[in-house]
């Protein structure tokens, strides 16, 4: 893996206190930059003016535009941990405590959907990013998959099995889940589709509370289906 320790060498900016904020500005301008360009077509430049820092700044912090593209990444991983890591903790201690009424973990499972939303203008570039990993992935898919995407997918099959009867392990609810989150996440990465049919202005508060109502009811009525199904089979 790419250091991205600071390289200390004769062109290196002066370390102070501004260090800190001048390595987030960098990441935050790397975040849009590289969420409009690839990353072969992202320049060091671009990034740099928009941060505000000196060019010579991105080898100091990150040793290359590689090392600042995968601390973005490690950026987006905390961001969605922050985002989802305490439902995932609540969801996880409900689990370990052994079964519990099947609408607990339904409900469980509509809050995780939601919570996966994101369709505010802020997140397009994060979600670009994204986006690009998941169809040509790099070592930044790594950061990405290990940091916060792995555990997601692990604790929402596992509510899936829980609320079904399913047993553990399945490649099947992994398929589900994804398929079932992918009601969530359409409405980040085809936004300007829903924006344009529906007629909104643009997507704000009004906005995602319609979507994450319609979106956890679409994704807990398939869930009371497959519990149906799977008692029903149970009974024959």
């Amino acid at each position: 893996m790419i250091s991205t320790s600071p390289m200390l060498d004769a062109s290196a900016p002066a370390e102070s206190g501004r260090g800190p904020l001048a390595r987030a500005a960098l990441i935050r301008a790397g975040v849009q930059v590289f969420g409009e360009n690839s990353l072969a077509s992202a320049t060091t430049r671009e990034i740099a003016q928009l941060a505000g820092q000196n060019i010579s700044a991105i080898a100091y912090y990150f040793g290359n535009k590689e090392g600042l593209y995968f601390a973005v990444a490690h950026h987006i991983s905390d961001t969605l941990v922050a985002r989802l890591g305490p439902l995932l903790d609540e969801i996880e201690i409900q689990l370990g405590q052994g079964p519990s009424e099947p609408e607990s973990y339904l409900a469980l499972f509509g809050r995780l959907i939601g919570a996966s939303l994101s369709t505010y203008q802020e997140m397009l570039a994060v979600t670009s990013i994204v986006v690009k990993e998941q169809m040509h992935p790099t070592q930044a898919f790594d950061i990405l998959y290990e940091g916060c995407l792995e555990r997601l997918h692990q604790v929402g099959a596992r509510l899936i099995e829980a609320y079904t009867g399913d047993t553990p392990g399945q490649q099947e609810t992994v398929v589900r889940f994804h398929a079932l989150l992918g009601q969530s996440l359409a409405f980040r990465f085809a936004r300007e589709t829903i924006v344009r049919r529906a007629g909104w202005a643009d997507i704000g508060p009004e906005q995602v509370e319609l979507i994450e109502r319609v979106v956890t009811e679409q994704v807990c009525d398939a869930l009371r289906g497959l519990r149906w199904r799977h008692l029903g089979a149970h009974q024959h």
